[in-house]
């Protein structure tokens, strides 16, 4: 698929991480990498980020919640630091009236290094720069946010 000409392309909150399919994995970054670069021109930006190995628990399973006055969310996160993968079980309850509605997610992630990513768009013919934050948003453990510039 082409895309369509522009002087910026953004790919945050791990979008490239997920696995949709069986073609997910570096292969295919690259193939993206090459058709953003076609669709930029020169001096064109890229901003992305992309969740690393560091985003799996250090016990290998976390558990966590979060609840509002007529919500919940449960979230149990797993990694596998041999594939460098992580699974996400996200459980939401919400109050619908007098009763509560139910919804399951399972977000399956591969997870990249940085600096696999940074040479990765080297080829495709950027130059990349990590960035430590968002503005004043610190990012959280485990996530490489990049600036990319079209050379």
């Amino acid at each position: 698929m082409t895309l369509p000409a522009c002087v910026a392309v953004t790919s945050i909150g791990e979008c490239l991480n997920y696995v949709f399919d069986r073609k997910a994995g570096k292969a295919e970054l690259a193939r993206l990498f090459a058709r953003v670069n076609r669709a930029l021109g020169p001096g064109g930006v890229f901003i992305l980020d992309v969740a690393e190995p560091g985003r799996i628990p250090e016990s290998g399973l976390r558990r966590q919640w979060f609840h509002g006055t007529d919500w919940v969310i449960l979230v149990e996160v797993a990694g596998d630091s041999r594939q460098n993968t992580l699974t996400r079980k996200i459980t939401c309850f919400r109050k619908r009236g007098h009763l509560y509605r139910r919804s399951d997610e399972i977000h399956r992630l591969n997870l990249y290094q940085g600096a696999e990513i940074v040479e990765m768009l080297g080829h495709a013919g950027f130059e990349a720069k990590r960035l430590a934050a968002y503005g004043r948003f610190q990012l959280p453990v485990g996530i490489a946010a990049l600036l990319v510039i079209k050379r």
